[in-house]
């Protein structure tokens, strides 16, 4: 049975995970009902358990009776099955409520996590410029990451279309809107990132995957990116879809690759296990049709490159700031300024979380913080649905698992169009992707 939380919390500490639903916002939630069910599932259960109990005791003492008891213990023993039968349905159906309670529950979150219920309340822990050549702290200003060129910056839909990288007129006469065709040098910039980045995950152990795109219900359930995102993902349903099961276009290669591990119990000295799938990805962005429909920042398909690992407890932490290392290390790279932000209750993402960071980019064209990627830790939350474990002396636990954004292809695309540009309308290529670019500068097309 998938899991979240451990169900004997809610019964130990119940104020904790109404705490829990409360901070992170979750709506139409009936926590007293929750709790009722479970009452009642465990008050069925006992009952069910003395009627087994009973039914085995019978099933031993019917052989060995007299004729005459043997009689009156057939007839209990039929009044026993029946009964056990109309209890064992009704726990199966109380169950099932519950279950659909239950698989809403998020993740009880850490300490170090701010108060607050939007993105207002995230708060920033420190960013980085090339202009100044050092790193910020609380006393942060938008000015200290622009990069003073006295030029008036086009959006990066404008200058993709005059040189010839971006078209999203010919895509959404071909698709509709929100998607994108991305042509000649982008491309070429695109597969020098994904190379650089791959070149340094493999320095630091992690192992490539190449991971199926369409999946099954339960590994987006596993992943906890069902039952609340289920409005984001595709669903293909059809006649010709084996064995008549649904199957989803994946947002994220973070469902996929954990459950590859699912049922799996390790060494504990064989983890963590970092590993990292580049793929196509798939969202509706439903509810956001208002915001950010021009260029290729919020599409229904973007390629990712995204980080994931399984460890113990002891290591996420340090997992996770080697997730962040490996975000700066690029952005800095790419030259691109950028701050690390905290995320409060509110705005950390999907049910899973248990603490997350975003990093994000700023746009001098729009003058905004954008969004680059997310770096989550999950503790176990994932691990109990999936049923991924890790043996320490005598004991299984449930391991911790933690995932990254790594790089949204399309964003990085974005600014790095927006903050390299010059005044004639060309883009300086970063240094470090010149090599596999071939070239110093995008230029116009004539």
């Amino acid at each position: 049975m998938l899991r979240m939380i451990d169900t004997q919390i809610l019964r130990d500490s119940p104020e904790l995970v109404k705490e829990a639903i409360l901070k992170k916002g979750i709506k139409n939630f009936d926590f007293d009902l929750l709790v009722s069910l479970d009452r009642e599932k465990l008050s069925l259960l006992q009952e069910i358990e003395l009627l087994r109990k009973r039914r085995n005791d019978l099933s031993s003492e019917i052989p060995k009776a007299t004729d005459n008891l043997k009689e009156s213990l057939l007839a209990e023993a039929s009044i026993v099955k029946e009964k056990l039968k109309l209890l064992e349905d009704k726990y199966t159906e109380i169950e099932d409520k519950f279950n659909q309670l239950f698989f809403r529950v998020p993740n009880i979150m850490s300490e170090k996590t701010p108060e607050g219920s939007s993105e207002d309340q995230n708060v920033v822990l420190k960013g980085w410029s090339k202009r100044s050549g050092e790193v910020f702290d609380l006393s942060l200003r938008d000015s200290d990451f622009v990069d003073r060129k006295n030029i008036s910056y086009l959006d990066h839909i404008d200058l993709g279309k005059m040189l010839g990288v971006i078209d999203v007129e010919k895509s959404a006469k071909v698709s509709g809107s929100r998607f994108c065709y991305l042509l000649g040098d982008l491309v070429l910039i695109q597969d020098a990132i994904s190379m650089m980045l791959k070149k340094e995950l493999l320095t630091r152990g992690f192992t490539p995957i190449i991971p199926p795109l369409l999946v099954r219900e339960r590994a987006l359930f596993g992943t906890s990116h069902f039952p609340e995102g289920r409005d984001q993902v595709y669903k293909i349903e059809n006649e010709f879809v084996e064995e008549g099961n649904s199957l989803y276009l994946v947002g994220s290669s973070e469902p996929v690759n954990f459950s590859f591990f699912s049922g799996t119990t390790f060494d504990k000295q064989d983890l963590p296990k970092k590993f990292f799938a580049q793929t196509p990805c798939f969202r509706s962005e439903v509810g956001s049709w208002g915001r950010d429909v021009k260029g290729i920042k919020r599409v229904h398909q973007f390629d990712k490159l995204e980080m994931n690992a399984i460890t113990t407890e002891e290591n996420a932490e340090s997992v996770f700031e080697e997730f962040q290392e490996i975000n700066e290390w690029l952005l800095r790279k790419l030259e691109l300024p950028y701050r690390i932000v905290e995320k409060c209750h509110g705005d950390s993402g999907y049910n899973a979380s248990f603490y997350q960071r975003d990093i994000e980019i700023y746009r001098n064209a729009t003058k905004e913080w954008m969004e680059f990627g997310t770096n989550t830790n999950t503790s176990n939350f994932q691990s109990r649905r999936l049923n991924i474990k890790y043996k320490e002396a005598n004991q299984s636990k449930f391991a911790f698992t933690l995932n990254d954004t790594g790089i949204a292809f399309g964003r990085v695309l974005l600014a790095l169009l927006e903050h390299h540009q010059e005044g004639d309308g060309s883009v300086i290529v970063p240094s470090c992707l010149k090599e596999w670019v071939g070239k110093e500068r995008l230029v116009r097309r004539t």
